[in-house]
């Protein structure tokens, strides 16, 4: 089955977030920002279908999770991740985000922390502080020219009587680093030592390129500290939909959640991310999602080819998951606004900075790649015409 994946959304008059805060001359080009972590491809024809079907008729009510929508969940979890799943472990929520403000409120208390990894996506931090918690950090090492876990620097943190929640994120965000079994393994094991819950959002854990994404539920070690989110949200570019589903293997451990997720004012699912699930995770979703991930793993090489033989003074981190590229600039000789300032009012190029990632390296950047590829082709082009007016080297 053939999908269309080069052909731009039109996200006029949609109230599209991603629409209105690209830069007017960007949009005014005809291309769309990298910024975020939002497909410029529409959802999977199984979902839409799934959502028509629920419209007509007429019922879109109180919603529960029931055994349709269990085994809906279970399938993809075997079939597409390998992993085994039990029906209990299923608990639907309102968003990953949600979700970590109620693992915060559940296990810490006013002026506790949570261990974060920078560079790292910034809302965990923001959820802690909002509910007036704090946020420890554990950098990532970079190391051989990849990213690496401090392990000592981990440990370390756990060990303080204030350190409460680990945030793991598998695939990382923004660096794109699949953490491996032997380190989830360690991180297992130190978390239990110190009793230090672990919510583990795997909500990239579909895509991945030369590799497979191992479960967190997958090790045995964590099983009885272990919050796991997945999510339609950048699958299957439902972003917008506020709903997730936490899988949790303990049983104690999942009867607390329940229920502070249901003093977090939880009702019942939206009746569109329910059938949602059901178009997603089906045989027709899978095919889909295996066709993005081919089309998505072209664009990257496309780009990383691209900045290696045309402009050297850009380097990408290597990645193994999520359709995004942690990119350095530093090469540019600019100061980190003077870049931003470069790249979208003169190479029309919209990214994500990376100090908004806790970045401990000046002029860092996330790009996003899940767009159709001639967009790319045009962006890369006005880049490269910008790179040339700026006497940057630009190779022919």
């Amino acid at each position: 089955m053939k999908f269309d994946f080069d052909t731009l959304v039109d996200r006029t008059g949609s109230g599209s977030m991603k629409d209105i805060m690209c830069p007017p001359r960007i949009r005014d080009a005809g291309l769309p920002s990298y910024a975020g972590a939002e497909m410029d491809f529409p959802m999977a024809p199984s979902i839409q279908q799934a959502i028509i079907q629920r419209a007509q008729t007429g019922l879109p009510g109180y919603t529960l999770c029931d055994e349709l929508y269990r085994d809906a969940v279970k399938w993809w979890m075997q079939t597409q991740r390998n992993l085994e799943i039990s029906s209990e472990w299923i608990i639907p929520t309102h968003g990953t985000i949600f979700s970590l403000a109620t693992v915060i409120r559940m296990a810490t208390n006013p002026g506790e922390s949570i261990i974060t990894q920078p560079p790292i996506y910034f809302r965990y931090e923001q959820a802690a502080t909002r509910l007036g918690r704090k946020t420890l950090y554990n950098r990532l090492l970079w190391r051989d020219g990849q990213y690496t876990m401090d392990l000592e620097g981990l440990e370390a943190l756990m060990a303080r009587p204030d350190s409460k929640i680990l945030v793991l994120c598998n695939p990382q965000n923004p660096t794109g680093t699949v953490w491996d079994c032997e380190t989830l393994t360690r991180v297992a094991q130190l978390a239990k030592r110190y009793d230090v819950l672990v919510y583990c959002d795997e909500i990239f854990a579909d895509i991945t390129m030369d590799c497979t994404c191992p479960g967190y539920l997958s090790i045995p070690e964590a099983r009885s500290h272990a919050i796991v989110c997945t999510s339609l949200g950048k699958t299957f570019n439902l972003t917008g939909m506020n709903h997730a589903n936490v899988l949790i293997a303990d049983k104690r451990l999942a009867d607390r959640f329940i229920a502070q997720r249901n003093a977090d004012h939880y009702g019942s699912i939206d009746p569109w991310a329910y059938s949602s699930v059901l178009g997603a995770y089906s045989e027709g979703g899978a095919l889909w999602k295996n066709a993005m991930v081919d089309y998505v793993t072209d664009n990257i090489r496309y780009i990383r080819q691209f900045f290696s033989n045309h402009l050297p003074f850009v380097t990408v981190a290597p990645s193994g998951g999520s359709y995004l590229l942690w990119t350095d600039w530093s090469g540019c000789g600019m100061t980190e606004s003077q870049l931003e300032e470069f790249l979208e009012n003169e190479a029309l190029l919209h990214l994500s900075p990376g100090h908004e990632y806790n970045a401990s390296r000046p002029c860092m950047a996330r790009m996003c790649t899940a767009a159709p590829r001639h967009c790319l082709e045009r962006s890369m082009e006005y880049l490269c015409r910008a790179a040339k007016g700026r006497g940057l080297p630009v190779i022919p």
